[in-house]
């Protein structure tokens, strides 16, 4: 009986303590804490400990796993697919609308 009292009493602290508004985007985290929502038009991009993969741009749209090491607790706002970030305005775009590079 008392181990149910426990479970419930944790339960209860874990809800107390949790976020009550959902981050349909995600969220950059630091040091565990959040630290701001993502924009508009990106979502939450983590590795949790894997490879880094770059942000799709229009430069590089489909941009590799960099294998060289792994990284823990990265987090960013990359743009959501489909679109890519422009670097010379940082905005997310459709592939279409990059700039031509000649």
């Amino acid at each position: 009986m008392k181990s149910v009292a426990c479970y419930v009493l944790l339960a209860f602290v874990s809800m107390a303590l949790s976020d009550p508004i959902p981050h349909s985007r995600g969220c950059i985290y630091i040091l565990g804490k959040i630290s701001r929502e993502c924009e508009e038009g990106t979502q939450a991009y983590t590795t949790g400990c894997g490879y880094l993969t770059n942000e799709a741009t229009c430069d590089e749209p489909n941009p590799q796993p960099d294998t060289r090491g792994m990284i823990c607790d990265f987090s960013a706002c990359y743009c959501a697919p489909p679109t890519v970030r422009n670097t010379v305005t940082n905005k997310c775009v459709p592939l279409e609308e990059c700039p031509n590079k000649e």
